[in-house]
């Protein structure tokens, strides 16, 4: 069983970096969101978002709950799949974690890891969007909700994490 964490919304703050970006309260201020990703790409956006103030807890966690069956399982933006995935890679550098896991994915395709090829046990997905957490568990996989900026990490995804990981 592999623990796979989301970046955007999960150990990112993306929707801060977006929010700053596009000088507004709320990133559901942005008046056309989609023009708004799309002129994301071919940037660094990624790579300059700030971590959650409990991501290094949290991957701490993680590490110490799973050993090595942890990892990363990201999308990239849309349409600029390769530089996203590049500058996230490179956010994961700069904050000291990518060396602390070598299951890094990237792939708007997250369902195809929710099951272990080699034992076929449920892998878990920590995720903000929900449709990703809806497909997760269809094709097999334990699928947890969660968004750094509005729920609880000690109180909240903690304790799914112990209950679920086996």
């Amino acid at each position: 069983m592999t623990v796979y964490l989301d970046m955007d919304g999960v150990l990112a703050d993306f929707f801060g970096g977006l929010e700053e970006r596009f000088d507004v309260k709320h990133w559901k201020d942005i008046p056309n969101i989609e023009a708004a990703l799309d002129s994301l790409k071919h940037t660094a956006f990624f790579y300059k978002l700030e971590p959650f103030s409990k991501t290094n807890y949290l991957i701490n966690f993680v590490k110490e709950l799973c050993g090595t069956d942890w990892g990363i399982c990201s999308s990239p933006l849309r349409g600029d799949e390769y530089n996203s995935a590049y500058h996230k890679r490179r956010w994961l550098e700069k904050y000291g974690y990518e060396p602390l896991t070598q299951n890094i994915i990237f792939t708007a395709n997250k369902h195809k890891y929710a099951v272990s090829p080699v034992d076929g046990k449920p892998n878990i997905l920590v995720d903000d969007k929900p449709s990703n957490i809806a497909r997760w568990v269809e094709a097999g996989g334990i699928g947890i909700p969660y968004q750094a900026n509005e729920n609880d990490l000690d109180t909240y995804l903690l304790p799914l994490l112990k209950a679920n990981y086996k």
